[in-house]
């Protein structure tokens, strides 16, 4: 019973509630657009996009005019360039000539000695002077000796020989402490030959100290005396285009002179 009322009495309600709304609710409908007004929004938009394009045009107007006198002022520059020509290097200044008074030439500014292909050196164990060669491919230095003997005195090895040489008028007989024995082998021996040492003072220009010397027969060859590189280092440079540098050394004065 109660469900047959409810399905009677509902649909009258919902009748009632639709007749009951205002009218206000309703949505307007939108008015249509006269050509007028059309033309006029057109018109509007053309204005403006006119105004843009004209701005546009004449700022690249401007940015083309102001790239064009850049180019035009670096081509200027360009041609001054190209048309000038590049200073000249200055003149280098002659360094100014050595003072010979302090510097002789036959020294280095070092104070080494300058010696040549070919030297004269002297003796203090036999007086006097001899030719000698400069050998830089040489490691000791050599005297042309003859008759070589080891003796013994005082308990101490000695030797004596005889320096001789073509051009050495007489043989001349020379005693002194053996230093040591080393060996030297030449390029044409198959055997190194074994030679005595001994140490000489020995005359060079301003120079004189004791030097080393091997013992050998140089009879054979054009230089008595032959001057290594242990003797050179660090007391004298080499100019193989000069000879004779130092010149011929002075006999010493004695003191009874």
């Amino acid at each position: 019973m109660n469900n047959v009322a409810t399905s009677l009495v509902l649909p009258l309600l919902l009748t009632a509630c639709v007749s009951q709304t205002s009218p206000m609710d309703a949505q307007p409908e939108p008015q249509p657009v006269t050509q007028a007004q059309l033309d006029a929004t057109l018109a509007s938009f053309e204005a403006r996009l006119e105004d843009t394009m004209f701005q546009q045009n004449a700022q690249l107007s401007s940015n083309h005019h102001a790239f064009m006198t850049a180019l035009q002022q670096d081509i200027k520059t360009l041609k001054k360039r190209i048309m000038t020509p590049p200073p000249l290097p200055p003149r280098p200044t002659a360094p100014p000539p050595p003072d010979t008074a302090e510097y002789p030439e036959n020294e280095t500014r070092d104070g080494k000695l300058v010696v040549g292909e070919t030297e004269t050196v002297w003796l203090d164990a036999v007086s006097d002077s001899f030719p000698a060669r400069i050998d830089t491919g040489a490691t000791t230095s050599s005297l042309s000796a003859q008759d070589i003997t080891v003796f013994e005195r005082d308990g101490k090895p000695w030797v004596s020989f005889n320096l001789a040489h073509e051009g050495v008028e007489e043989k001349l007989s020379v005693e002194t402490p053996l230093v040591r024995y080393v060996r030297i082998r030449q390029a044409s021996a198959d055997s190194a030959e074994r030679r005595p040492v001994v140490a000489l003072t020995m005359r060079l220009g301003r120079l004189s100290e004791k030097t080393e010397f091997t013992l050998t027969d140089r009879s054979q060859m054009t230089y008595p005396v032959l001057l290594g590189r242990e003797f050179l280092k660090d007391i004298a440079v080499v100019d193989i285009a000069r000879q004779n540098v130092q010149g011929k050394p002075k006999r010493p004065t004695s003191a009874n002179e």
